[in-house]
């Protein structure tokens, strides 16, 4: 079992949906993310933004500086910390989110995670995700691709890819 499945296991049981979907957002989120343990600036991110392990930034942690290093276990943890942080508000939102097929909830986690959950929550996602519009809902998600004003590969990839898409996951029925 993995660090972050162990994680789930002992901290998600509060969550109806538990540590499956929690650790397919994992799996997910490290598949786009990768994990750098070195924290630094990417050119795409706005100014002042830093970036380490799975795409954790200084908004997650106030205190992270340009070239601080960390240990897998120090990334594994923070990426299980902040899918269960990440998640929380989503599911205030979308009440009905740990009823839905681990897969959808997984792509939910994972593009609240990238963008924040108020991508979900102040957008029409969750509107039409709790009036069971699945599809409408999950293909919102293509919208949001930009950063800094341009489009990024990088998250037109991550919204659309056929298997390892938010979009192709969300419509997942298992």
């Amino acid at each position: 079992m993995s660090a972050v499945q162990q994680h789930f296991q002992q901290h998600g049981k509060k969550y109806a949906g538990g540590a499956v979907a929690m650790t397919l957002a994992a799996t997910l989120i490290s598949h786009w993310e990768g994990e750098d343990r070195t924290a630094k600036h990417n050119s795409f991110d706005p100014p002042g933004i830093i970036t380490v392990c799975d795409g954790v930034t200084n908004y997650d942690w106030p205190s992270l500086k340009v070239g601080q290093t960390f240990t897998h276990q120090q990334c594994q943890d923070a990426l299980a910390d902040l899918i269960l942080q990440y998640a929380a508000p989503v599911q205030k939102c979308v009440p009905g989110l740990y009823q839905m097929p681990p897969h959808r909830q997984a792509a939910l986690l994972s593009f609240s995670y990238n963008l924040g959950p108020a991508r979900i929550c102040n957008s029409q996602i969750a509107p039409l995700l709790n009036a069971g519009k699945d599809a409408q809902s999950c293909s919102l998600m293509k919208a949001y691709v930009r950063a800094n004003g341009r489009v990024l590969q990088g998250l037109v990839n991550r919204r659309d890819d056929p298997v390892w898409g938010e979009e192709a996951w969300c419509m997942r029925n298992d």
